[in-house]
């Protein structure tokens, strides 16, 4: 194989493993709990209007869980770093947090995520 041939498999090979990295689509980021308010946070490469966004939080307990809290609402996202709150007041404890973006009929994101409340009302 010649020189070229090879540095040119290597340049199709390096933009083939960032290509997943360089999307514009949204992305949930860190979550947060404090004094009664759970942030959410999510990151977009470009805007998105009238996306739906649900939050369903369960308490976990030893023979399985309970849904403690759940809220959908239509947010419109800029490009960047977009934090909403909700208010609610989660106890002690070990809960799992369902988060799903949604625009029209297509799931745009969707994560679970672990959360701890100590008494101190923090992550």
């Amino acid at each position: 194989m010649t020189v070229l041939r090879l540095r040119t498999l290597f340049c199709l090979f390096a933009l083939l493993l960032i290509a997943g990295c360089t999307g514009i689509e949204p992305k949930f980021q860190e979550m947060e709990y404090r004094g009664g308010e759970l942030a959410v946070t999510v990151f977009s490469g470009a805007p998105i209007d009238h996306a739906g966004l649900q939050v369903a939080v369960s308490h976990l307990e030893p023979l399985g869980q309970r849904q403690v809290f759940s809220e959908a609402r239509y947010v419109n996202i800029s490009a960047g770093t977009n934090r909403f709150v909700y208010p609610v007041t989660l106890e002690p404890g070990a809960y799992r947090c369902y988060l799903h973006l949604h625009k029209g009929d297509e799931r745009l994101a969707a994560v679970i995520r672990e959360l701890t409340v100590s008494g101190g009302d923090s992550l």
